[in-house]
């Protein structure tokens, strides 16, 4: 019996595989510390963070038996990554982030048939034990994309890196980590999903909202708490960055890339070989600002034939989570299965 301690639980396979229910549970090897090089490579050594073995959950056609089937030819998958502000949820298939990877496979026959979620490790703070600061899931994610290519042998090309709410943050954190170093060998992803990606951390958005924007604050069911002190984006943002001053914070395009503090020189080419990006928003979600900009500068580099954006009228943050938003959700996974056959 494999055993193991991730986010402050024990785990085993035996008993994390009896409450899987429709997924497999997947201990992910700690990605080889060769790989993290660069900036990256600088915040873990001054967060004091490696990379650490962590669980995964594969959603769709894993397998019964034993060995897990290795990758058919040009077959593609999703290496999710789960939103929760980087403090809460988990890639477990009883979080309700868990509905994006089933509908996925459930609508995506002939397109996708599994993905893997990773658990990447959370964030935390005072009154808690510090832990799981930036870039501790960006190791995390890499940990699950070895796994995909070195040991299930899918091509780089074929897996399409996704993530909702501080999950898209990650995806896209993660991405531009690949983007920006090529010499570590392991090749670039064929596409990014974005849904309702968390894309400024620092709130700048606040300030400049339009009307639409601060009515979405004010009405989405992640609006501001009476005391923004103890909000769960306060806490978040603060065990996130750690010991990371919030000014650099502000301007730091791997943490907050919609941000409007971000130096105008970096800007430029902050998109740059990207792969095609798919993003989804709500129209009436709090992030809707953030979002907005985030399409703006992505669009600012990139062709704009392989990027989709995707405004989804009355909807609410992360959406595609809830079962019973009918029928946008489904509609909105069908769009996204047509964009991957197309990938």
């Amino acid at each position: 019996m494999r055993t193991g301690r991730f986010n402050g639980r024990d785990i085993t396979k035996e008993v994390a595989a009896k409450h899987c229910r429709d997924a497999r549970f997947i201990w992910l090897e700690a990605a080889p510390s060769s790989l993290i090089t660069g900036q990256i490579r600088q915040f873990a050594d001054e967060a004091r963070v490696k990379p650490v073995r962590i669980p995964g959950y594969g959603f769709g056609q894993w397998g019964d038996g034993a060995e897990i089937p290795l990758a058919k030819d040009n077959e593609k998958i999703v290496l999710h990554f789960h939103g929760g502000a980087y403090v809460l949820g988990t890639a477990h298939p009883e979080d309700f982030t868990a509905n994006i990877s089933r509908g996925l496979v459930q609508l995506g026959r002939g397109v996708i048939s599994r993905t893997l979620s990773v658990e990447y490790r959370l964030s935390a703070s005072a009154p808690y034990t510090k832990s799981g600061q930036f870039p501790s899931a960006i190791l995390d994610g890499l940990a699950g994309y070895i796994y995909l290519t070195r040991t299930l042998g899918f091509k780089p090309q074929n897996i399409i890196v996704a993530g909702d709410s501080a999950g898209g943050n990650l995806a896209l954190a993660f991405t531009r980590y690949l983007r920006d170093n090529p010499s570590i060998g392991i090749g670039a992803p064929g596409g990014l999903l974005l849904l309702s990606p968390w894309a400024d951390l620092t709130g700048n958005h606040a300030e400049r909202a339009s009307k639409q924007e601060k009515g979405n604050v004010e009405c989405d069911y992640i609006g501001p708490s009476a005391d923004p002190r103890f909000s769960v984006g306060s806490y978040a943002l603060r065990s996130f960055i750690g010991d990371i001053p919030l000014d650099v914070a502000k301007r730091n395009v791997y943490i907050s890339p919609a941000s409007p503090e971000i130096d105008p020189s970096d800007l430029q080419g902050m998109f740059t070989r990207f792969p095609p990006i798919y993003i989804v928003s709500g129209d009436a979600e709090g992030l809707l600002g953030e979002i907005r900009t985030l399409h703006q500068r992505v669009i600012a580099d990139m062709p704009r034939e392989i990027v989709v954006y995707d405004e989804v009228a009355d909807a609410v943050h992360d959406f595609t989570v809830f079962p019973f938003w009918e029928p946008e959700r489904t509609d909105t996974l069908k769009r996204i299965l047509v964009w991957i056959e197309q990938l």
